[in-house]
């Protein structure tokens, strides 16, 4: 398979965990959905989707595992994942675990996958970020729910957001641009910009500035791959595609 498999190379040392975000190459899909499209329910053929998902787990080497997905539905609604048997967890936009041998997958085309590892404790997380989650603070919920929930302390945390749309393509409204000036004024400050009479967020950095927040040390959040939004054959983009397009996964985990 010909993947775009993007990783956090300060992860590549632990060798019982696996991550990564994907692209769009390397697939059976065709159409708006070519060629490594992972999301069912976007219009694709469901057994393609199955089939793409199984040469994944082939070459990203966990094809005898589950990946476990949720119903994404834009909230901040942050659920535990203990039960290896789930392909679906249910709705959320974020899930987290301390299980071995279950991988966490979100799924975007334009929205940020954030990816959460605590190698001390071995406890992984993964969350949706649109605007809706970004302006609920969901970055930050999750924070706190690996502290309340696992033990786990915002200094032994690393988080990677990955690609995403950025400021030259997402464009929005009062409509967005309101509440999250309201809810997020210092940071907007840094994160929305105006250009021509139009207002743009960098979606990214505001979830980045949120985990800065919530106490994560700066040189343990990494940004990995470009703007989705600028690189149409690596990455889906539903605001490029106009909505009918695929969704590319990212992936964390522990093995043992």
């Amino acid at each position: 398979m010909e993947l775009v498999w993007l990783k956090v190379p300060n992860w590549e040392k632990h060798e019982e965990f696996r991550h990564g975000f994907l692209g769009r190459r390397g697939g059976r899909s065709a159409g708006p959905y070519a060629s490594l499209n992972l999301a069912f329910g976007v219009g694709d053929d469901p057994q393609i989707v199955k089939d793409n998902l199984c040469d994944v787990k082939k070459a990203v080497g966990v094809h005898d595992l589950t990946i476990v997905t949720m119903r994404q539905v834009h909230q901040d609604q942050v659920l535990d994942v203990k039960d290896k048997r789930l392909k679906v967890v249910g709705e959320a936009d974020g899930m987290a675990t301390r299980e071995k041998e279950v991988f966490l997958g979100v799924l975007t085309a334009d929205c940020v996958p954030i990816l959460y590892m605590a190698p001390t404790r071995k406890v992984a997380a993964t969350v949706h970020a649109g605007w809706r989650g970004t302006l609920a603070g969901l970055a930050q919920k999750m924070v706190e729910r690996l502290r309340d929930g696992y033990e786990v302390e915002p200094a032994e945390i690393e988080v990677a957001l990955g690609p995403s749309i950025g400021p030259c393509c997402y464009e929005i409204g009062t409509d967005v641009s309101l509440p999250m000036v309201q809810r997020w004024k210092a940071m907007t400050g840094r994160t929305l910009q105006s250009r021509n009479g139009k207002t743009f967020l960098d979606l990214r950095e505001l979830n980045r500035l949120q985990l800065e927040e919530a106490e994560i040390a700066p040189e343990k959040i990494y940004r990995i791959g470009p703007c989705t939004g600028c690189a149409p054959e690596d990455f889906f983009s539903y605001r490029r595609q106009r909505g009918k397009t695929g969704h590319q996964m990212s992936f964390i985990g522990w093995l043992r």
